[in-house]
């Protein structure tokens, strides 16, 4: 019989943190093998409800892959409400398979510019840390964005972020009276995301609702960046999010 080419595993929390309001970071020992590019995704579902899957993009580094894996869930519905009361090395039905998706950042790009919204940062974690573990020459520009400053996911990473070569760049929407927020304001664009890369030879990674990536991406085409050069991974428009 031909082995699956994604085998079902049956991982075990090791821990859960708060991420941001209303957004969890999940962290699982790794099967034996495992192994992912950064932009992949797993899928998900519970034993007694075998129909129903979520997936999720792996937000942690390839570098401890053997070790653990990481992701972070919006916790809206039943399914990341059942997530959510797992408990650390406790049996909880939880199936997995993957990993999915040809969308993916090696560390070979020469300058990767990488855009989200809202959640859609998740893989690009995974990216940001594997240049940072690898010591790579290449670049990475982050443009990021999120509706509150209390939203923007890994905000207490930046920094570290940016001492290893990751040019971040992050925007509120709607930062609110008394935030305190002194950054940037508003969306990203496709000549804001442009400029901050300043360079017509990048490649750009866009990560969000299917509005926010098709305008960007619309956007970067007309501004010369070649087709080929634009990668993307979209979702149901989520607009509330950011």
């Amino acid at each position: 019989m031909t082995k699956p080419a994604h085998p079902t595993f049956w991982p075990v929390l090791l821990e859960a943190r708060a991420e941001a309001p209303g957004v969890r970071t999940f962290r699982f020992a790794s099967p034996k093998g495992f192994r992912f590019t950064p932009g992949q995704f797993l899928m998900f579902h519970f034993a007694d409800d075998p129909k129903t899957w979520r997936a999720y993009s792996i937000c942690s580094s390839p570098l401890t892959e053997e070790e653990y894996f990481e992701v972070t869930v919006g916790m809206v519905g039943a399914f990341s409400a059942r997530l959510g009361e797992l408990k650390p090395h406790a049996e909880g039905g939880l199936a997995v398979r993957g990993p999915f998706g040809k969308w993916f950042y090696d560390g070979s790009e020469r300058h990767a510019v990488l855009v989200s919204g809202g959640t859609g940062l998740t893989p690009f974690r995974a990216m940001c840390l594997l240049k940072i573990g690898m010591h790579a020459d290449s670049r990475i520009t982050l443009c990021c964005s999120a509706k509150t400053p209390e939203g923007l996911l890994y905000k207490h990473e930046y920094d570290g972020w940016r001492k290893n070569g990751v040019d971040v760049h992050e925007k509120v929407t709607q930062p609110g009276a008394g935030s305190g927020w002194e950054g940037e304001i508003g969306r990203w664009s496709a000549a804001s995301v442009f400029a901050a890369a300043n360079d017509p030879a990048a490649v750009y990674y866009l990560c969000g609702p299917n509005k926010m990536v098709q305008e960007l991406r619309d956007g970067l085409e007309r501004l010369g960046v070649p087709p080929q050069s634009v990668r993307t991974e979209k979702w149901g428009d989520y607009t509330d999010l950011f």
